[in-house]
């Protein structure tokens, strides 16, 4: 299975055409736009997906592909319990700046119970786990609503509670996110960097626990 197929999925390439550029998915992917470019083509030769003048598509051999890995899945999708392993990737400084605004740090208190510290903690998991993170989004999501400030547009996110290292927080996936599947950006009321023996690169554990 390859990551590309279940990002475009997930941006909504199962039901319509989607415009994606090679450059978007290269950043998601940390890769070059050439790379993209790539696997896209790779995928395309492969029967998997379609490339035409309204964007990317899921043929339906790239659906059934997917339909194959739900049934792998099924297990998965009944789990309450969710362990994440990675490791601490730097961020783009994008979140601490999302985090930072008071509109944000006011609909986090009021659905989280708590202020979140100005800045994300990003950690990039194995492979092996993409499957449990797409299974994790099966589980109904706390959604804070986007707003509009000084004429622009600010996305809403869909927030999950989790603990880090003992430490209270929660995995952040904004509408609008440049990451890849590969990515989780987690929220806290604390700086998990000085709380926890942590730097760039450190192994970690992020725990989701649905009652």
């Amino acid at each position: 299975m390859d990551e590309l197929l279940l990002f475009l999925a997930e941006k909504g390439a199962l039901q319509t055409p989607v415009h994606i550029t090679t450059k978007s998915i290269g950043a998601s992917f940390s890769m070059s736009q050439q790379n993209a470019s790539i696997r896209l083509r790779k995928l395309t030769d492969a029967g998997f997906i379609s490339k035409t003048e309204k964007g990317l598509q899921l043929t339906e051999k790239g659906k059934k592909n997917l339909i194959s890995l739900y049934s792998r899945m099924k297990s998965i999708f009944q789990m309450k319990s969710f362990v994440f392993n990675g490791k601490i990737v730097k961020g783009s400084d994008e979140g601490k700046y999302y985090v930072s605004l008071s509109q944000y740090k006011q609909k986090i208190k009021q659905a989280l119970g708590f202020i979140p510290f100005p800045g994300t903690l990003n950690i990039e998991l194995d492979e092996s786990q993409i499957e449990t993170r797409i299974a994790l989004r099966e589980h109904k999501p706390i959604v804070i609503e986007g707003f509009k400030s000084q004429g622009r547009s600010f996305g809403s996110a869909e927030l999950y509670p989790c603990t880090i290292g003992g430490y209270s927080g929660a995995l952040v996936f904004p509408f609008r996110s440049h990451h890849g599947l590969r990515i989780l950006e987690i929220i806290s009321p604390y700086d998990l960097t000085k709380k926890l023996p942590i730097s760039m690169g450190s192994k970690i554990r992020v725990e989701v626990v649905f009652q």
